[in-house]
């Protein structure tokens, strides 16, 4: 059965309560109920992924820092993505923007979700 990675991405310090994570949960229990994916929670705040420190661009996979391969890992098994991003501004915050244009874009490529 096809893998679904519900990634929270509340990263920001002293966030209040839990409710990214809750809506995660209700979306997963509703994907769950779908019957058509394995379903897992994946909070960045635990993934403890730091905010632009590789040296290279994401996207090569050439990574230096065990936690930049630990995160590559986790987002490289799964077959699908929803991301519950809070609102700042009228817009999300930086570290989902960042994510969305690595590894998940390098899986895309490589899986052949893109065309060159």
């Amino acid at each position: 059965m096809p893998l679904l990675k519900v990634i929270v991405a509340i990263t920001r310090p002293g966030r209040v309560g839990r409710v990214g994570r809750n809506i995660g949960a209700w979306f997963a229990r509703h994907s769950v109920e779908h019957d058509g994916f394995t379903v897992e929670i994946v909070d960045l705040a635990e993934v403890g992924l730091p905010f632009l420190d590789e040296p290279e661009h994401p996207v090569t996979g050439n990574y230096l820092h065990q936690h930049s391969k630990d995160w590559s890992a986790i987002i490289g098994e799964a077959d699908a993505f929803v991301f519950v991003l809070p609102e700042y501004n009228y817009t999300f915050s930086a570290p989902p923007t960042v994510l969305l244009g690595s590894d998940i874009s390098r899986t895309k490529r490589l899986v052949g979700w893109e065309r060159p």
